[in-house]
């Protein structure tokens, strides 16, 4: 190529221009690296020779240029001047200052379009000592040309020292590597390459990488340099060579190796930079052609290192066959550039090329200081046989990697390597050891140095030694009731006595299947007392679960009351005894005050709690006496509880956390608070109960501490000391709003199997940026992170949880086998000892501190809830209208995650979602109850032919919505908003159930305290659960009046303290209009909505405003007989508004808000006939009438769009439409002939100020009618559209601002 010429960029080309035009000022695309040459070397002549190989090398005088969407480059001269020659000598210390100067050089980023793409600088550092740095831009060089280049150099300035002529040029011109590029995107070998790809690729797993944080486009390098010493080098290469390999595989292997034990991955995806050049012609072009490659590993643990190398050798192969197709048509070809995902995880460069440079007689040693880009990390190989050994680079983006974090992986890496070239090839690699003596030490010693003394006693003896201690604190309170801790003894003590006569003892079982309340407390200390251990049964479980948990574990005992037994199955093969039957009195008079005589040991068990089963099978897990005590006494230790807390009780019995919500406060002398049953799901409630309780300690579900939070009277528990909260992952955002809201109370995060008596870790939690570990092991507890050899992980890496120590269940209640597979010989704890296997993910902090990283398998944890999805799978399984299911479990939405099952049915069915729920919810309890049932044709399959879960779609919640029939009046109507509003939807049906469209108990919740916000109504989770649909949950709102929407007062919101607001109908006669503004004023402020008289058609309409005002004021004072009265009106209402007031003040009453919604005195109201009805009917709910053309509009046309819409409105009849047409008409008369009275209060005046013009009138038009002050507001909104929800929602704030100021002042005038 000549000046004048111009050529396409290559594909490489291409990629590096785009990537720099997203950051010009980035300077990652520098490739540099500097000649330490030894020796008296002649500036001239290295000037020389560079002008000769800038001359050959056309890629490097390149500019690039953009004519409209092509690229091309064209070749510059060659300049003046290319070397800058610098004496660094007299400097303190010249290599540093020039090395500092190259990384200053480095530091500039470059235009491809503009600037020199190369820099050459020769610095002296000392007599006979010189630095040659050379700096390029990756978009005209690549690895391989670097390194030509400089050899060329070496070449010309050896020919010219000797005084011969230089070589011919070996390079091709730039023209034929652009056409090769071109040749090769065209050929039938890039196709070829594709298809070979798209196979080795498919079902490729997500890359794994070392780096916690998702790769990122790099803005610097950080980079650490270490050497393998000679001998461990020598023995891998022995290694290669006994097994036949490659130097390039076992660097490969090496690598695979450390990246699948560091990240846990079974399969990971190394990124190798490949020159692409071949052929011999080919590596004689100088320009930027390299790619780099995938290579796809998964060394089973199992292998020979023999094996491992000659698998990946295979691999390495294919992809070096195949390796001029491009990175970015791979990354094309998956679609993966759409949301920047990378294809592969960290690279590994393999400096294959040994430079041995002479510069005449000189020598010259290569210091590589950029070799480009690394958005990760990228390992650098150089064997350059110097007598240093392998020398290993990591570069890596500062964004993700610390030096220190860096150093750590780059020492463990090279311990790793020599570990791995003291293998033989015949041994498995599974057992080469990834850490070395001080990180091995660190985690399973260090980290879990925990022993403490632990006194051999039992629950029941720190129970007894307490209420010995103070008997006459309080023990309970609950629902008004309240026991001290002798009451509370004393008839623990004589109903233990009961339950011995009946069988109850040591190694023997009582089940209670009893509501929270205080006979739940007397039974579970009763049981502890007889020497039995207790399990919880909730009375609301299926019948059939109830009956298998009661043959599973075969109680001597059912304990139960009045208000469960009736729940419970008819016939339950265990006896029975009622704790609140009028018969139990009399059998307990005669049994002793004092604890029956039995002999209970540490390890006799304390409890069965039974969890989800894989199998199917729920499982019960039997802990003793030793682990909870351990548990109980490490809180105390921790956490200080005196007897002045009260700590509330609500997690359910059959749940862990309950334990120590039960015993921790009864063996310290506080006082148990207890929730009300099913309290637990309300957090109004929760809060009302810990503000007026004055409880100081709670626990909480991290997802039901989110919904706590949103409760506005959260804020007002500030008696609480510690929240505690466990089960599941605790996220950051949760955190930092609890420590915010309540500054006054510690935050503690929790961690810990039901298998492990509740908890093992614990953490302190701070308001700081990122995950919340789940902290350290408590008092006797080790907790490992193990790889699947049971081989301990690196700090910082994944791996299998295992718990160890007292803590420890006893195992799986009668299932030997299952406890056996999951209470496993501990290989680093004390002979004898054993671990439990969690099936959790997680991984040592930098700060000690275990962070949780997700499951091993298809266990799941909802709302707390612990959830295998194979018990689930195998009852569904069992319907017979199904060929084949799979249950997962979603997030679609933050924050929101919900089970979800895939059925596919048998040939000729059609399973009915409805009868899948509840032949579940027959069989296990509603939080295992999927909130979606997907059919599908088949289930999806890997090519390997697993399920693929990945392709399991979404549930489409939005088609199983119902048109149905209108709302059926305005109440309706925002029930359905609120229910669509929280289940994410963009609108439901008025007969559409709540579960069925994906709601669950948590999402309950939230509902339940947006209808109380709105309607200011309580409502508990059940009331839900027994009206589903907004049209039977409107119902449940009803306030006893007439239901009729079309009534005088129309009831927006019945209910709350406060005086109500009274919203006067706009000329058409309807105060529908209004409902939307019930959301933004407060849930204690009752709004009634006053509406025309002969809406229905019928009856004599009123002559006046002032007979109006009459009839509306007799109307008011029904609903309430005193003021202050608030009232309000839009457009004509104003008006009405306005006589209403002046009507009561001369009556004696107060009037409290008179607020006039853009109407004026004086103005005309035009007409209005049945095409203007309808088309303010569609402007009332957002729809602009102009959409449907110019045609006139019909009354199904206009009713069928409002119900699309859901609103309200199409519940209305033709004959509604006349109806209002005589309303308005007669209002229209009415306003036209009136001259307003003169009221002596305060208005506020709300203005739509964007159709207004000089003439308008504005709120000082109501001066000669309102004696005092008037409060003018103003909106960017136009009248038409004050009542649509944007306008409401800034109306309602102005409002209830005017009302709360209202309020505020009458408790300043009112009396003390």
């Amino acid at each position: 190529m000549h000046g004048g010429d111009r050529a396409a960029l290559t594909a490489a080309q291409s990629g590096i221009w785009f990537a720099q035009q997203l950051e010009p000022a980035n300077p990652i695309f520098n490739a540099a690296e500097y000649l330490e040459i030894q020796g008296e070397l002649d500036p001239a002549l290295l000037e020389a020779a560079l002008r000769q190989v800038v001359t050959e090398a056309e890629t490097l005088r390149v500019r690039i240029a953009q004519d409209g969407d092509e690229l091309w480059q064209h070749v510059q001269p060659v300049p003046d001047r290319l070397l800058e020659v610098v004496d660094l000598t007299a400097e303190a210390d010249p290599e540093a200052v020039a090395v500092a100067r190259m990384r200053r050089t480095m530091a500039v980023a470059l235009d491809p379009g503009r600037d020199r793409l190369y820099r050459f600088e020769l610095l002296k550092v000392a007599p006979g000592r010189h630095l040659w740095f050379y700096c390029y831009h990756h978009v005209v060089v690549d690895g391989f040309t670097v390194a030509l280049l400089a050899q060329r150099t070496a070449e010309v300035y050896t020919a010219l020292a000797a005084g011969e002529p230089a070589p011919a040029n070996p390079f091709g011109p730039l023209a034929a590597l652009v056409a090769a590029d071109q040749e090769y995107r065209a050929s039938e070998r890039f196709t070829e390459d594709r298809d070979y790809w798209a196979g080795r690729l498919a079902d490729c797993p997500e890359p794994v990488g070392l780096a916690a944080r998702k790769p990122v486009l790099a803005h610097g390098l950080v980079r650490r340099t270490a050497f393998l010493p000679v001998e461990h080098l020598d023995a891998l290469r022995d290694t290669a060579r006994e097994a036949g390999a490659t130097w390039p595989a076992v660097v490969a292997t090496a690598s695979a190796l450390y990246l699948q034990r560091a990240t846990g991955a079974a399969e990971v995806v190394l990124g190798l930079p490949v020159a692409t050049r071949l052929g011999k012609a080919a590596r004689s072009l100088p320009g930027m052609v390299s790619n780099v490659v995938p290579v796809r590993v998964a060394i089973d643990p199992s292998a020979t290192l023999a094996e491992a190398l000659r698998l990946v050798t295979v691999e390495l192969r294919g992809a070096l066959k195949h390796q001029r197709y491009r990175y970015e048509d791979l990354r094309r070809d998956r679609g993966l550039l759409a949301g920047d995902q990378r294809l592969t995880g960290p690279e590994i460069n393999i400096m294959m090329f040994d430079y041995g440079l002479s510069f005449g007689p000189h020598r010259a040693v290569v210091h590589n200081l950029s070799i480009g880009p690394s958005d990760d990390l990228s390992v650098i190989f150089y064997d350059r046989s110097d007598g240093r050994g392998l020398q290993v680079d990591f570069d890596a983006n500062p964004e993700l990697y610390s030096e220190a974090e860096l150093a750590a992986h780059q020492d463990r890496f090279l311990g790793f390597l020599a570990n791995l070239a003291a293998t033989g090839p015949d041994q498995p690699v599974g057992r080469v050891d990834l850490l070395g003596e001080a990180e091995r030490e660190l985690v399973l010693h260090t980290l879990n140095d925990t022993g403490h003394p632990l006194p051999p006693t039992t629950l029941t003896q720190l129970l007894a030694g307490r209420a010995a201690a103070a008997p006459d604190a309080q023990a309970l309170d609950f629902e008004g009731r309240s026991l001290s801790y002798r009451e509370l003894h004393e008839r623990a003590d004589r109903l233990a006595h009961l339950l011995v006569e009946r069988g109850a003892g040591p190694e023997r079982i009582v089940a209670l299947a009893v509501p929270r309340s205080v006979e739940l407390v007397v039974g579970l200390l009763a049981v502890l007392k007889s020497g039995a251990a207790y399990l919880p049964i909730d009375p609301d479980y299926p019948a059939e679960r109830i009956s298998f948990l009661l043959a599973d574990a075969n109680p001597a005992l059912l304990l139960t009351t009045e208000p469960a037994r009736d729940r419970l199955p008819a016939e339950l093969p265990v006896p029975q005894l009622q704790l609140d039957g009028p018969e139990l009195a009399g059998l307990l008079a005669d049994r002793p005050a004092g604890p029956p005589a039995v002999r209970q040991r540490p390890d006799h068990p304390a409890y069965v709690i039974y969890t989800s089963g894989s199998t199917g099978r729920p499982k019960g897990v039997l802990v003793p006496h030793r682990g909870i005590v351990n548990r109980l006494l490490w809180m105390q230790d921790a956490y200080g509880l005196g007897d002045d807390d009260r700590v509330l009780q609500k997690t359910p019995s059959g749940f862990d956390v309950s334990v120590w919500e039960f015993f921790w406060p009864l063996i310290q002398g506080a006082t148990l608070v207890l929730a009300r049953p099913e309290g637990h799901k309300d957090p109004a409630y929760l809060a009302a109960l810990i503000r007026d309780r004055g409880v100081t300690t709670a626990h909480f579900v991290p997802s039901m501490l989110q919904v706590f939070l949103q409760e506005p009277a959260a804020e007002q528990c500030t008696g609480l000391r510690r929240v505690i909260t466990s089960g599941e992952a605790l996220l950051e955002e949760t955190q930092g709003r609890l420590l915010r809201t309540l500054p006054g109370a510690g935050l503690h995060n929790l961690y810990g199997p039901t298998e492990a008596s509740v908890d093992v870790t614990s953490w302190a939690c701070r308001d700081e940026p990122g995950a919340v570990p789940i902290g350290r092991p408590v008092w006797n507890t080790r907790t490992y992170v193990l790889d699947a050899g049971l081989r301990p992980v690196a700090p910082g890496a994944p791996g299998e949880l295992y718990l160890a120590g007292v803590q420890l269940a006893r195992g799986y209640l009668n299932r030997q086998g299952l406890t056996a597979e999951r209470f496993v010989a501990d290989p680093y704890g004390p002979p004898g000892s054993r671990m439990y296997r969690t099936g959790d993910l997680a991984a040592w902090g930098p700060d000690g501190a275990l962070r949780y990283l997700g499951r091993t398998d298809d266990q799941v944890k909802i709302r707390g809830f612990r959830i295998e999805l194979g018990e689930i799978e195998a009852a569904l399984a069992q319907h017979p209208e199904l060929a084949a299911v799979a249950v997962l479990a979603r997030e679609d939405r933050p924050g929101d995650r919900r089970l979800v099952g895939y059925v596919v049915p048998a040939a000729g069915a059609q399973p009915d979602p409805a009868q899948l729920r509840a032949h579940l919810a027959a069989r296990m309890p509603e939080h295992q109850v999927p909130a979606a049932f997907v059919t599908l044709d088949r289930l999806p399959v890997t090519p390997n032919g697993k399920l693929d879960r990945k392709a399991l779609p979404a549930p489409d919640f939005a088609a199983a919505v119902s048109g149905g029939r209108a709302p059926n009046g305005p109440r309706e109507e925002i029930v359905i908003e609120l229910f669509a509003e929280v289940l994410g939807l963009p609108r439901i049906g008025v007969d559409d159930n709540f579960f069925e469209l994906g709601g669950h108990s948590l999402l309950a919740t939230r509902l339940v305290n947006r209808v109380r916000e709105t309607f200011g109504v309580e409502h508990t989770i059940r009331s839900l659960f027994e009206a589903p649909t907004p049209a039977l949950y409107a119902a449940r709102l009803d306030d006893g009046g007439s239901d009729d929407p079309l009534d005088v007062v129309l009831p927006l919101r019945p209910y709350g303290d406060r005086p109500a607001v009274f919203c006067v109908h706009p000329a058409g006669g309807l105060s529908w209009v209004y409902a939307g503004l019930i959301k933004n004023l407060d849930a204690d402020r009752p709004v009634y909505g006053l509406q025309a008289r002969g809406l229905d058609g019928e009856g004599e309409l009123p002559g006046s405003f002032e007979e109006m005002a009459e009839d509306y004021v007799e109307q008011i004072r029904k609903v309430q007989p005193t003021g202050p009265y608030h009232l309000l009106g839009y457009s004509a209402g104003g008006v009405v508004a306005h006589v209403i007031a002046s009507r009561l003040e001369r009556e004696g009453e107060q009037v409290g808000l008179l607020a006039i919604l853009d109407t004026y005195p004086g103005q005309k109201i035009a007409e209005l006939g049945e095409q203007d009805i309808l088309a303010d009917l569609l402007r009332w709910v957002g729809f602009d009438r102009r959409r449907l053309g110019r045609k006139p509009l019909e009354f199904d046309q206009v009713v069928n769009l409002l119900r699309k819409l859901g609103s309200s409105m199409a519940s209305l009849e033709r004959h509604h439409i006349a109806a209002i047409g005589r309303v308005y008409a007669n209002c229209r008369s009415l306003v036209n002939e009136y001259e307003p009275t003169r009221y002596g209060g305060d208005a506020v005046v709300i203005v739509a100020s964007l159709d207004k013009v000089d003439i308008s009138p504005t709120p000082a038009t109501w001066s000669p009618y309102v004696a005092g002050r008037i409060t003018p507001y103003y909106l960017d909104r136009n009248h038409n559209d004050l009542m649509k929800p944007g306008a409401l929602a800034e109306m309602g704030r102005i409002l209830e601002d005017e009302l709360r100021a209202i309020d505020a002042a009458a408790e300043v005038r009112r009396p003390s």
